[in-house]
């Protein structure tokens, strides 16, 4: 059997409209439960609307830090900014952040995992050190190693939107098995996008190295001026995450299969703004300039007997920007309450009104 419901009350807008909270991203209902036998099926109509200017996001961050001789300056100016970083951070939503290094002879592009404590994520910072890893001479680094094995190894969330910002003064090597188009590979096959932040000589072709603006071409990133003044810093990184947000090309709706094994979750596009649906996905050239609406028919089926809750999330380009909390006990059970919804946690690290959105990675 199966029930299609059009329109169901978000229950909590009140609360995310409430005084206090920014506007953002949304995804309509926020919460939704239901008692269903095993087999049946119900269809709710979703709205996302992709707001203009402001939302909230799950963001990871791996910063990549040219630990050779030169960059003392900026090392000293990324650790005195590192709590400014972190909190600038924050105001794109819920934010993991981690930390690498790399220069030649040595990189790790995971020195220090991903963690959502501010205080872990500013300490992550603070570990690396000049001449971690042997230091070695400016031209050219082993940031293509770096990237690689970060891209490829760093427990990213499911559904987050992830970058990695490099940190240096010279450009990059092909060493230790990485070369460019593998490291391309890698950050795509991620959905990784790559960020700049050049101290001198970053984008150099000279001395046999490769300049890595090639890595932010091919993921929608930027390479962007830096010094070593912490406020520079700062701005820079917040510059280039609002860049990558700015654009747009794919908008849906999933569970990330948070509902299985007792509920499957399906979804079919209905509408698309400006642009148009494609099975689950509405696809098109969308931007920040206003606010988007997009609408989807999501059927959820029971599989087993239980209780199950999880959440479903509005995604944009294979990020998620906003999420609803639901619930449904299958066969025998009482009614159910209805759960707090789940985007509460997404925006209750705060908003700095600034345009989110990733565009979706081109092939590498």
């Amino acid at each position: 059997m199966k029930r299609i419901i059009r329109w169901l009350p978000a229950a909590f807008a009140a609360a995310l409209l409430a005084p206090g909270w920014a506007s953002a991203d949304s995804i309509d209902p926020a919460s939704y439960a239901d008692t269903l036998e095993e087999g049946e099926s119900v269809t709710i109509r979703k709205t996302v609307t992709i707001d203009e200017g402001t939302t909230s996001s799950l963001i990871d961050v791996i910063f990549l830090i040219d630990t050779s001789g030169s960059m003392g300056g900026e090392i000293a100016a990324a650790k005195t900014a590192a709590s400014d970083i972190l909190s600038g951070l924050a105001g794109f939503g819920n934010v993991a952040t981690g930390s690498g290094y790399y220069s030649d002879p040595g990189y790790d592009g995971l020195y220090r995992s991903l963690t959502t404590d501010a205080t872990t994520g500013q300490q992550n910072i603070n570990d690396i050190d000049l001449l971690l890893g042997g230091g070695g001479g400016d031209f050219p680094e082993k940031g293509f190693a770096a990237t690689e094995q970060a891209a490829e190894g760093a427990a990213w969330r499911p559904g987050s939107n992830r970058f990695i910002i490099a940190f240096g003064d010279a450009n990059f090597k092909e060493s230790d098995g990485s070369t460019v188009d593998t490291t391309i590979a890698a950050l795509n096959e991620n959905n990784v996008t790559f960020v700049g932040l050049n101290f001198g000589s970053l984008t150099s072709s000279g001395f046999g190295g490769i300049d890595p603006t090639v890595l932010s071409d091919a993921t929608d990133g930027s390479i962007v001026p830096a010094s070593t003044d912490p406020t520079t810093i700062v701005d820079a990184i917040i510059e280039s995450i609002t860049a990558a947000f700015a654009e747009y090309s794919e908008v849906t709706v999933d569970d990330l299969d948070n509902g299985l094994p007792g509920i499957d979750v399906s979804t079919v596009c209905v509408s698309a703004d400006v642009g148009t649906c494609s099975g689950a996905t509405a696809t098109g050239e969308f931007d920040r300039s206003e606010a988007r609406t997009f609408e989807f028919d999501v059927t959820f089926t029971a599989l087993a007997e239980g209780t199950y809750s999880f959440d479903t999330y509005a995604l944009v380009d294979g990020g998620i920007v906003a999420t609803e909390a639901d619930r449904f006990t299958v066969g025998e059970g009482g009614p159910v309450d209805v759960p707090e919804p789940g985007s509460l946690l997404l925006i209750g690290t705060g908003l700095l009104g600034i345009g989110l959105s990733r565009r979706r990675r081109r092939a590498a």
